[in-house]
């Protein structure tokens, strides 16, 4: 399976019917790095990617053992005792997992997915279901036609992602990738100003992801932006208005070093800046 990178059905059934066992393999196999940096994610991919046919027969072994690898942690032997295994998060891991799948499996609009909000933001807590999420999320809204389609301000789909943000600070990386890469696409069936709008929203949900504490690479990312000349000034100037307004003291001098030059810039930051000094930009020079 590892080496032909690809799901088998097979080597499925003896993983499933060994984990399923009263004396089951340490853990540590199922995250063994290549195993999880492989197998984990065509799991991920089997059951989150829309539109993904999976043999009924195996559904069930695909969900055990993503939630099994996600959930279940060795407990360490007292001297003179077997091993035990924690699974008190195991089944509740399994439901989360399949309620999602059903939801993701299904090409749903945004004013369908309103109705399955209330499951999908329970189920985030979750780790897992959140990597499952962000791979959704991504597969939906880097289709062509998804923006050009799409009335809300904030898509249901990115709104989703700020709640992952929320909860999963390791998945911070994730999540900032995927707005890059919406951030940096073409999108040359909007109208300009349209394209504006949808980049301001994504700026939104860096300026979401900086609150939460992912500081030094969204703002490393927007200066590379100015820098290389690329992006409209004005998204500059949206970016530092939103985080000025978010921001108090102290700051450390890794923020003030990237964050500075850009609040100092008069094309940026010039007509924000009052006849006192009692202005946000002020205050912060």
């Amino acid at each position: 399976m590892l080496s032909r990178n690809t799901l088998n059905p097979a080597d499925i059934t003896v993983l499933f019917r060994n984990y399923s066992t009263a004396e089951p393999p340490p853990i540590e196999l199922l995250r063994n790095p290549q195993f999880l940096g492989i197998a984990i994610q065509l799991l991920v991919d089997a059951l989150f990617k829309p539109g993904v046919k999976i043999n009924p027969e195996h559904k069930s072994k695909y969900v055990y053992l993503l939630a099994y690898a996600a959930s279940v942690c060795d407990v360490p032997a007292k001297k003179g005792h077997s091993r035990k295994l924690n699974k008190d998060e195991l089944k509740t891991t399994v439901q989360a997992i399949e309620k999602v799948h059903n939801i993701c499996n299904i090409n749903k609009g945004s004013t369908e997915l309103i109705a399955e909000l209330q499951t999908l933001y329970q189920s985030i807590r979750f780790p897992v279901v959140s990597v499952g999420i962000i791979r959704w999320v991504e597969c939906t809204v880097t289709e062509p036609s998804y923006f050009k389609l799409c009335t809300e301000h904030c898509p249901v789909h990115l709104a989703l992602l700020d709640e992952v943000v929320v909860c999963h600070s390791l998945l911070h990386p994730k999540v900032l990738q995927l707005l890059v890469q919406l951030f940096e696409s073409k999108q040359d069936e909007l109208e300009i100003l349209v394209q504006l709008e949808m980049k301001k929203m994504l700026i939104d949900r860096m300026v979401n992801l900086l609150s939460r504490g992912c500081v030094v690479p969204v703002v490393c990312y927007i200066k590379q932006c100015w820098q290389r000349g690329d992006t409209d000034v004005s998204l500059i100037r949206y970016f530092a208005t939103e985080v000025l307004e978010a921001i108090a003291p102290p700051y450390t001098a890794e923020f003030i070093h990237l964050f500075l030059p850009m609040v100092e810039d008069e094309e940026i930051t010039g007509t924000m800046r009052g006849d006192s000094e009692n202005d946000l930009v002020s205050e912060f020079i």
